[in-house]
Formats: structure tokens, sequence, C-alpha cells
């Protein structure tokens, strides 16, 4: 002990606050964020993911909506002057989640297409097939304090021709999944009934319900805020769609021979490599348009109650159900990139030009 209180004596109190200061802040130090994204590749990569003896587990259909979830805790830096965590923050928490998603579900799949395009192409061209973002929003719910520990849950919401998207539910820490696929062997699965702290209310397979057993729909209390991303696969300039992404990765059933090619959000450029799935049929599309934005809130949000699945294996027409679901989310989102209309440049007047300080 005297040994230990002559280091500390020697220490700078200066340097004491900073070493201090930087462990409170971990997620904001230098290259952080690529740690983070690295830890990301090497635990779900093929390669390494043998460390967490998931490699062997073959995911499934009946796993493709299933959420996987990140641990994280709200650190001073990240803390605004309403003292809760600032909404530019959760942006960079949303790309580390995503991350461990996407390339648990899509690394194998894009890696059999890279392969395949690039030898149909005579070794020549792209040799890899790359997802990356091409848009991204958050809804906030409740604020979470500092130090407040929360869990990103992040699943598969749908897709489309080009498009892939992905919700992120910020979640209050204690909400626990029904079990663990690629963790068999861990604890912690919650019953069929758990009660949700604080809430006075029991979350019941397929929903919610309160002390008068009537069921609760709608959003789920611990959810602190809700953000939804769209990708795509790109070789070059070519578009792979998602679906064959998620054929090659092995997380789609046989599909129906008289199925057509599902309809884009957007219109889709030229080179698209076209996938196929049931279309959404005209009275889907009206249920669409119907949507308004604050409704596509609650209906996101809502996605965290995913019913529970029915023993067996998931077919085609299950998995499309539940993608044509998410699409009427979707749609609506996507009506967001009309706002461009509204920008008109040098055709208007304004306020004036400042200077930020950095």
């Amino acid at each position: 002990m005297p040994t230990f209180l002559k280091t500390l004596k020697g220490i700078n109190i200066w340097k004491l606050l900073a070493i201090v200061f930087a462990f409170l802040n971990l997620k904001y130090l230098p290259f952080a964020w690529h740690l983070r994204i690295l830890n990301g590749l090497l635990t779900h990569l093929p390669l390494t993911s043998h460390r967490l003896h998931t490699r062997k587990i073959q995911l499934t259909p009946s796993a493709l909506f299933q959420p996987m979830i990140l641990s994280s805790r709200a650190q001073p830096f990240e803390i605004d002057y309403n003292l809760h965590k600032s909404n530019s923050t959760y942006f960079s928490d949303f790309d580390i989640a995503r991350l461990h998603l996407l390339i648990r579900l899509c690394s194998p799949g894009l890696a059999a297409i890279s392969r395949e395009l690039w030898l149909a192409d005579n070794k020549t061209g792209p040799k890899q097939v790359r997802i990356m973002m091409g848009g991204v929003s958050c809804n906030f719910r409740r604020e979470i304090r500092p130090f407040g520990a929360f869990e990103m849950w992040t699943r598969v919401l749908c897709w489309d021709r080009k498009w892939f998207f992905v919700v992120t539910f910020f979640v209050e820490k204690g909400v626990r999944p029904r079990g663990w696929t690629l963790q068999p062997r861990r604890r912690g699965g919650n019953s069929k009934e758990e009660m949700v702290e604080g809430t006075g209310m029991e979350v019941q397979d397929g929903g919610m319900k309160n002390g008068m057993g009537d069921k609760r729909k709608g959003s789920h209390p611990a959810i602190f805020a809700t953000g939804i991303a769209k990708y795509v696969c790109k070789r070059g300039r070519m578009t792979v769609s998602p679906e064959k992404v998620l054929q090659a990765s092995g997380l789609l059933p046989p599909k129906p021979r008289d199925t057509e090619t599902p309809p884009t959000t957007t219109d889709s450029p030229a080179g698209v490599m076209e996938g196929d799935a049931l279309p959404m049929g005209a009275a889907s599309a009206a249920k669409v348009r119907d949507i308004t934005s604050s409704a596509a809130e609650d209906l996101i949000d809502a996605a965290l109650n995913v019913k529970p699945a029915e023993d067996g294996e998931w077919g085609w027409e299950r998995v499309e159900r539940e993608r044509r679901r998410g699409m009427k989310i979707a749609e609506a989102w996507s009506r967001t990139e009309e706002l461009g209309e509204g920008f008109l440049g040098d055709e208007e007047m304004a306020f004036g030009r400042y200077w930020d300080w950095f």
C-alpha cells in the first residue's frame, strides 16, 4: 500500500484527471470507432467467428428477422446541455450495431456472389461486391441519462429489388429475448411472461398486456429511440439485389416458380442484378400510400414486437409476409427523399452566412 501511495503521489493531478476522463469516454478516444468496427468484424466474419463457437451454427430463414443485440452506455462526452445523450451521438452507435448484424447475415452471400461474378467476367473488373449505406434516420422517444445503460436491438426490416432496410432500437437494458440462436448456452432468456420494470405491463409472446389482461398494441415501453437505414450492394456500377445476397447466405427458403420481382421504393438504375420475390400488389401499395409520417413512426417502433415464430421452419410465404409488413414502413420513409425538391439554392433569399468555430 505505501508503494501505491508513493506512485500515486508522483503522478501529476492533471495527468490523473486526464486518465480518469479518458477512461470514462473510451468510445470517443482517437480510433475508438475503428476499433469497435474491427471488433464486429473479428466477432462475425467466418474466418474468426470460430472463437465464439458460432462458425458451425448454420442460420436458417427462421433467424432472418431476429435481432442482434449490442450493449453500451451513455458516456460523458455524449451528454449535451440537456444532460442526456445527444441526438448526434446515436448515429455512431447505429454504425456499430448494424455492422454486427450485416456481417453475420450477408458476408457468406457477398463472398459467394463476388467470386461468381468475378469468374463470370474472366477475373476482370471489381473483385468484391460491397454493401454501402444509402440513408439513415432516427426518431427519439425517451432520453438516455448520463452513464445510462442501454442495448441496441438491430434486425432486418425488409428489402426490395435494390434496397436492404435495417432497423435499430435503442432499448432500456433488461428486456430479454426468448432465447439465443448463436449463443445457445447463454443464460438469461425470458419466460413467456415477464414484467417490464416501471411500466406495470407484462410482456408476452406477441405483445404486452396490462393488469386487466388486455394486450397493448404499438410501441414497446422500453424503447428510447428508433433508427432506420437502407443499404445497397454494389459491384462497380452494378447493383446486386438483396434477395440474391440473402439466398447465397442460405437465409431464404425455396421460392415458388411463379413469383415476380418486387417493386423498389425508388427508381432503380440500369444494371440491376434482379432477385425474385412476390409483388406487393395493388392493395398493399394502396396501404403504403395511406401511411403518414406519424403512423410510420409507430409502425417502426411496433416492429420490436415481432410475433413469435411458430414451430418449424419459415417458408417463402411467411418470409414474404414479414417482408411486406416492413415494406409499408420503408415506402413511407423513402418519401423523405422528396425533401430535396424543396432546396432552391440560388433562387431563394437567405439569412446570412456565418462561421462555425471548428
